[in-house]
C-alpha cells in the first residue's frame, strides 16, 4: 500500500494595516488598493522565479509522495549509470577474448586440444612459464603462416553456450581447391554437386545454379574475397609471431615482479587486439564482410550495415556472425570502423 500525504497551500492573502501620514490602512482607499495589489503581485512573482524542488520541500508544498519518486529516480539514474558501466565492461570483454581466441597469444589463454580455457588466474610468476608461453605462441603462429598457404589454419570461438570451439579458416590452398570445384559444378549444371548440395531438378534450377556457382560462388566468393582474406590470414600470423617473440625480453625482466607481469600482458595483449582489429575492418576481412553483407529476405532490415546491426550477439548461422559475439560494442565500432575510406 502507498500512503500518500495531503497537501494545503494556503493562498489566503493577508490584510495588511498601512499607515502612511494621517492615513489610516484600515480604511478602504485607493491608495490601500494600490499598496494591496503591489504586494500580491510581488508575492506572487517571487512564487514563479524560486519555485524549485528545494523551495517546494523547504516551504512543505511538496508531498511525500513526490519526494519519494524524486528521491527514488535520482537514484535510479545513479543505478542505470553504473549498469551501462558495467555492461560496457562486459562487452569489451568478449570482444577482447574473441579476438585474442582468434590467433595464439593471450596470456591467460591455454588453447591445447585437451585444456580449451581461459583462465584469468592462472599463475605466471614462473619464469619458465611465462617465456614458455611465448616461445610457444610464436611456434604456433609460424606454424599457421603455412596453414593459411595451404587448407588453412584453425582457431578457437567461443559458441552460444558459452563453451570453448574449434573452427578453421579457408587458406590459399584451400580457396583454390573450392574454386575448382565450384566452377566444375556450375559448368556441369549440378550433375556433380558438392557435399551436402542437392541437385537441380529441372532446367530453371539447373540455370540458377549454374550462375550461381559460377558468379557468386567460385568468383566472388573464392576469388574477390578468399584470395585476399587468406593473404591477410598469412599477414597476421607473421606480425603475431613478432608480437610473442618481443614479449619474450619483457616477460624475461620485469616480469619477475607482479606488476610487471600486469604490465607486459595488457600491453601485448592489447597490442595483439588493436592489430587483429585493423586487419579485420579491412574490406574482404571478416568485420568488413559483416558489415558490408546485405539479404534480401529481410528488406531494409537486409541493407549493409543495417544487416550487422540488427544481426544477434549469438546464434545467427551466417559465416560472417558464427564464430564472434556481435556485441553492440562490436557493432558499432566495425561499423563505425569501415565507414572509414581506406584506400590500399
Amino acid at each position: 500500500m502507498i500512503e500518500t500525504s495531503k497537501v494545503l497551500i494556503g493562498n489566503k492573502l493577508v490584510d495588511f494595516d498601512v499607515q502612511i501620514g494621517a492615513y489610516n490602512g484600515t480604511e478602504s482607499s485607493s491608495f490601500k488598493e494600490i499598496m494591496y495589489d503591489e504586494l500580491k503581485r510581488q508575492d506572487l512573482e517571487k512564487m514563479r522565479n524560486y519555485d524549485t524542488v528545494t523551495t517546494r520541500i523547504a516551504g512543505g508544498t511538496m508531498s511525500q509522495l513526490e519526494r519519494n519518486s524524486f528521491e527514488a529516480q535520482a537514484l535510479c539514474s545513479d543505478s542505470k549509470k553504473s549498469t551501462l558501466s558495467i555492461e560496457l565492461k562486459e562487452q569489451f570483454k568478449k570482444y577482447k577474448e574473441d579476438q585474442l581466441l582468434s590467433n595464439p597469444g593471450g596470456d591467460h589463454f591455454n588453447l591445447d586440444k585437451d585444456t580449451d580455457a581461459i583462465d584469468y588466474n592462472n599463475d605466471q610468476s614462473k619464469f619458465s612459464v611465462r617465456v614458455g608461453k611465448d616461445l610457444k605462441d610464436a611456434g604456433e603462429n609460424f606454424i599457421n603462416i603455412f596453414k593459411d598457404l595451404g587448407p588453412g589454419a584453425t582457431f578457437k570461438y567461443v559458441d552460444k553456450d558459452g563453451c570453448i570451439q574449434e573452427g578453421k579458416k579457408v587458406g590459399f590452398g584451400g580457396t583454390l581447391v573450392n574454386f575448382l570445384k565450384d566452377m566444375a559444378s556450375g559448368v556441369t549444371l549440378g550433375k556433380y554437386p558438392l557435399v551436402g548440395e542437392n541437385p537441380p531438378e529441372n532446367a530453371l534450377e539447373a540455370a540458377k545454379h549454374f550462375f550461381k556457382k559460377i558468379f557468386v560462388d567460385a568468383i566472388l566468393r573464392g576469388m574477390v574475397v578468399g584470395m585476399p582474406r587468406s593473404a591477410i590470414h598469412v599477414g597476421e600470423n607473421v606480425v603475431f609471431t613478432c608480437i610473442n617473440l618481443a614479449e619474450i625480453v619483457p616477460d624475461a625482466t620485469i616480469g619477475n615482479y607482479k606488476a610487471g607481469r600486469e604490465t607486459v600482458t595488457e600491453v601485448f595483449d592489447d597490442t595483439q587486439v588493436l592489430v587483429d582489429f585493423v586487419t579485420d575492418i579491412i574490406p574482404t576481412a571478416e568485420a568488413g564482410s559483416r558489415t558490408r553483407a546485405f539479404t534480401f529476405e529481410k528488406g531494409l532490415r537486409g541493407l549493409p550495415i543495417i544487416n550487422n546491426i540488427t544481426t544477434p550477439e549469438q546464434g545467427a548461422k551466417e559465416e560472417n556472425w558464427k564464430y564472434v559475439r556481435n556485441t553492440p560494442l562490436r557493432k558499432v565500432v566495425e561499423s563505425m570502423a569501415t565507414l572509414i575510406p581506406v584506400r590500399i
